[in-house]
Order: structure tokens, then sequence, then C-alpha cells
């Protein structure tokens, strides 16, 4: 994206509140002209001390002056307030579609960006975005106000002497446009670096017990000293070409003064001038080459926006966003779900899933098991269309899933996962997440069918009682028996549970499944584990083997496969030699 789209974007964005740059246009005009004024005032003020030392007159032009002074003030306020309320209404507006087009945006594509870049683009980079109406409206349009009113009053006061001067310009807009784009570029390298800092810190937090397991501190700690180094001597890049630029124009600038002050001096001892002209004439002088000055601070600034604005707009214009589909599902959903022929890779040359076909009857509870990395959890992620199979379809009741209407789908389709995510707030809340409008009964039926109440009761305020981000006071199975509350109170169609019960015993396992058996009765269940216990209680078990359905059926049967016994023979080999062997004890 060019800079002059970048700047387009930014523009239309600050206009989304025409009303707020209205006004803070007006008050800038009210402010550069009062500014002028002032100016104007001093001049006429000298005349009348020098010329005719008119008390009257200079009384009157120090009301005028006064009053002058107040307006300037007044609008020196609303500008700058305005002007904030402009730049905090955009950022908010870019965070808010931002945070969108992330939530919105595929899973592969969220998985394999890092958390911590993303978060740097969001916060860092929206942040540094705020400058921009600033940077425009009051450098731009309010200085280039006065810039432009001052020539005007130096061309009426002595037009030669301000055509010597506008010789600067050309020089100055030279310096600034080689300048610029080195400037930007320095800027999106750093912001970078910020990304790769975030992302650093964010991995490390997260990881945080392993990094102190394995006492890795000191490595992790120069992790991201590197980065830190890096990004500070990224930024020094780019302050030093913007100090470079800045140092230029101040040079070129402060010499055009000097020039000016020297040829009016002699337009003055020829008589061609006044004392009060020149003097009015150098204040006017000050004004256009003050924001001249400034040109190259604000340049630089606004090279560093654009640079944060393009990896702003590399999130809003993600392009790998989920498919909301059309169809709408029956009122009624009976909930089969059919595979056909559904073949799946993560890798152009690995396939995960080849040529699987399944079918599960509306109100079947049918077990799944298979390796480590076998397709158990793709089949979940595929029903929920997390990701779409490589080749052949998946039916929900006869229509292909990827035509269903995404937030249909999703209401019907409910996955329990084996680490799934508590957040910050009530247990209540907790239960009810996704289920906003949940009756109380619903959140206590839930919470007692999954063995919940023991935390419920622990804590003075109940259900209401506050939970840590990421269930960090909790324990696996407590953060598990929420998940398991959570699909309740959705009531789906379609139930998975990916390994939804591990971090629980058998028999808490057991008296869980033995409490919501009626309400599992009622729905298609899809339970996937590595656990035989948990499988076992199902009348039919489908095993994976190398991408592929090996067998199903009964548990009896999948007995004799070979597969199956490799896949179990470490929960039920290891237990007849000892048991042999306390018998020989005995």
């Amino acid at each position: 994206m060019t800079s002059r789209e970048i700047v387009a974007r930014l523009t239309r964005e600050c206009c989304r509140s025409p009303a707020l740059v209205a006004a803070a246009l007006a008050s800038l005009v009210v402010f550069s002209a009062s500014e002028l004024f002032l100016t104007w005032v001093a001049k006429l003020w000298l005349e009348e001390l020098l010329a005719r030392s008119d008390s009257d007159a200079i009384l009157r032009l120090m009301s005028i002056g006064a009053l002058s002074t107040g307006v300037l003030v007044t609008a020196l306020f609303l500008s700058r307030y305005l002007l904030a309320a402009i730049n905090q209404g955009m950022v908010q507006r870019l965070r808010d579609q931002a945070q969108s087009r992330l939530i919105g945006a595929e899973l592969p594509a969220l998985r394999e960006a890092r958390s911590g870049d993303l978060l740097s683009r969001v916060f860092n980079d929206v942040g540094a975005v705020s400058g921009f109406a600033e940077a425009v409206l009051k450098r731009v349009v309010g200085e280039g106000l006065v810039t432009v009113g001052a020539i005007a009053m130096m061309v009426y006061i002595e037009w030669r002497l301000t055509l010597t001067a506008l010789v600067l310009v050309p020089v100055l807009a030279l310096v600034v446009g080689r300048l610029g784009p080195l400037i930007r570029r320095r800027g999106a390298v750093a912001q970078e670096e910020v990304g790769g800092l975030t992302a650093i810190l964010s991995e490390q937090l997260a990881g945080i017990s392993t990094v102190k397991g394995f006492q890795a501190e000191e490595n992790e700690r120069r992790r991201f000293v590197e980065q830190n180094v890096a990004h500070r001597r990224q930024a020094l890049r780019g302050e030093w070409w913007a100090a470079m630029a800045l140092a230029l124009v101040w040079l070129i600038t402060g010499l055009g003064l000097v020039g000016m002050l020297w040829g009016g001096s002699r337009l003055v001892v020829s008589r061609t001038m006044t004392e009060a002209e020149l003097f009015s004439f150098g204040l006017y002088a000050v004004q256009t080459i003050e924001p001249l000055r400034r040109m190259g601070e604000v340049y630089g600034l606004l090279q560093r926006i654009l640079g944060a604005a393009s990896r702003v707009y590399e999130i809003i214009d993600f392009s790998r966003m989920e498919a909301p589909g059309g169809t709408r599902l029956p009122a009624l959903v009976r909930g089969e779900v059919r595979f056909e022929g559904v073949s799946f890779r993560y890798q152009a040359d690995l396939d995960v899933l080849k040529d699987v076909s399944l079918r599960f009857q509306p109100g079947e509870a049918v077990g799944v098991v298979a390796e480590s990395g076998g397709g158990k959890s793709t089949l979940a992620s595929l029903l929920l269309r997390f990701r779409r199979p490589s080749s052949g379809r998946i039916l929900l009741d006869g229509i292909d899933l990827g035509e269903i209407d995404l937030a249909e789908l999703r209401r019907v389709v409910c996955l329990v996962e084996q680490d799934p995510f508590v957040f910050a707030g009530s247990i209540a809340d907790n239960v009810r997440y996704g289920s906003w409008h949940a009756p109380r009964s619903s959140i206590d039926a839930a919470v007692a069918a999954v063995g919940l109440v023991p935390l419920v009761e622990s804590g003075s305020d109940g259900l209401d009682g506050w939970l840590q981000e990421g269930g960090k006071s909790l324990s696996g199975g407590q953060k598990q028996r929420i998940a398991l509350a959570r699909a309740i109170v959705r009531d789906p169609r379609v139930l998975i549970l990916d390994e939804a019960t591990s971090a629980l015993d058998s028999d808490t396992e057991a008296q869980i499944f033995s409490q919501i058996e009626g309400w599992l009765a009622r729905r298609t269940v899809l339970v996937m584990a590595h656990r035989l216990s948990t499988i076992s209680r199902f009348d039919r078990v489908v095993l994976l083997d190398g991408g592929r359905v090996a067998a199903e059926g009964p548990i009896a049967e999948l007995g004799r496969s070979r597969a199956f016994q490799r896949l179990f023979a470490d929960q039920v080999a290891p237990l007849e030699p000892r048991r042999e062997g306390l018998v020989s004890r005995a």
C-alpha cells in the first residue's frame, strides 16, 4: 500500500466524525486569524507609539489586542480538545476493526501468526496512528493557514523582500521529499521489532511454568534483551534520519531569516521601509518560518505514523476470513452426521485423514480412538468448520457443512476441548458463555450435573465467585467441568468431546457420564479419547489408523484388531504380569 493510499484511508477515517472535523477546522481558522491579527496589532501599536504617541489610540489597540488574545486562547483550547476527540475516535474505530477482523479470521491463519505481534499491531501501532489528526489538521491545515496568511501580509508590506524569502520553499521541499521515505521505512522496521518484542514476552508469560521448570530464565532474559537491543537500534536509526531532516530544515530557515533581516535592514536605512514595517515583517517571517522549521519534525512523525498504519491495515485488510455460508438449518435438527470420502492435509505431502467415510445416527454416542496425531481433533475441527476438507464432504442432516450458515452450524454443533479456556469473570458467566440469556435454573442444573457444586460452595459468592483469566486458580479437572457445564447450557444437537474428561479420574468420569446420560441420549455425541475406560462405555467405537478408518463396531470386536491392541497395549498388557506376580507371592 502506497503512502498516498494510507493517507487517503486515514483521512476518510478522520472524516467519519464530520461535525468534530468541521468544528476543529473552524477553531484552527479562528486561531490562525487571531495570531495573524495580533501581529498586525503590534505593527499598529509601534506606529502609534513612535509616530504620534496617541494615548487613546494605544489604549484602543490594547483593548483590541486583549480581545484578540481571548479569542486566540479559546480557539487554541477548542482545537486541542477537538483534535484529541478526533484522534481517539479514530483509534477506537481502528482497534475495533482490527479486533473484529482477527475474531472473524480463519483459525489456521490465526494460529500461524505470532500472538504478540498481533497484539502489538492492535495496541502499539494503532496508538502510533493517533497523532495523524494533529499532524494533518493542526500542523498542515492550521499552521498552513498561518503560513499562507503571513506570506500574504509580507507581500503586502514589502513584496520584493518576500520573493527573496520564497526561494527557500523548493529547497525545503527537496530535503523533506528525499528523507521522508527513508524515515518511514525505518519507522516501520522499528514497529516490527516492537511486535517481535511483544511476541517474546507474551510467549514467555504463557509458558512460564515450562520456563521455570526447565530453569530457562536466563535464556529467556537473553532472548528478550537481544530483541530489545534490535528494537533500540532500529528506533535510533529512524530517529537519526528524522533528526537530520529537522536539523537541515532549521539550518535553511535560520539562514533565510538572517538573510531577510539583512535585506530589510538595508531597506530601512534607505528609507524604503519604516521601522514598524520591518518589525512586523520580521514577525510575519517568523510565523512563516516556524511552521517550515517544524515541517521536518512533522514529516518524520507522519512517516512513522504511515509505517504503523500500514501494519494496522494489513490486519484490517486480512483476506483469510471465515466464509459465512448461507443455507439455514431447519427448525428441528436431527443431528445426522456423514463423512463422505473426506481427506485432509496440513501440509502438501502429509495426509492426516485419507478417504474417511463415516455415518453417525441422530442420538448415537460413538467413541473415536487413534494414536496421537491420528486425526481425532482434525475430525472435530472439520465438523465446526475451523478447517475445510482437502477433498470429500461432510453432511449435517443431508446438508453440506460448507453451505450452512456458519452461525447456525456452530449453534447446533459444540466442541469441548481437552484444555478449555476459562475467562476472567464469574463462574456463572463462564458456564453461560455463548448462551448469554440462559436462565439461572439451567446453569444450576449444569453445575450440579458435572460436579461443580464443591467449587461453587467453596467461596462466599457462590456462582458469582470470580475466576482468574485462563482459570489460573483452577485445576485441570475443574476447568474441564466448567467446559462440560458450558456445553450442557448450550444444548447442541451434535456434541464433540475431544479428550474432554482426560483430567478427571476414571471414577469421577464415570459418575459424570452417569449423571448426564439422559441428556447425552437426546443428541449425537462423538467422544475422542485415549483412555480405554472412557470409550468402553459406548456401543460403537471408530478406530482411525494412518488417517483411515481401520475398524468400527463394539469394543469387543475392535479388541481383535492389531491396531487397537497396539494402541491400548500399555493400558491392558502390563496388568497381566503384575497380577501373576502377586499370585505367585501369595
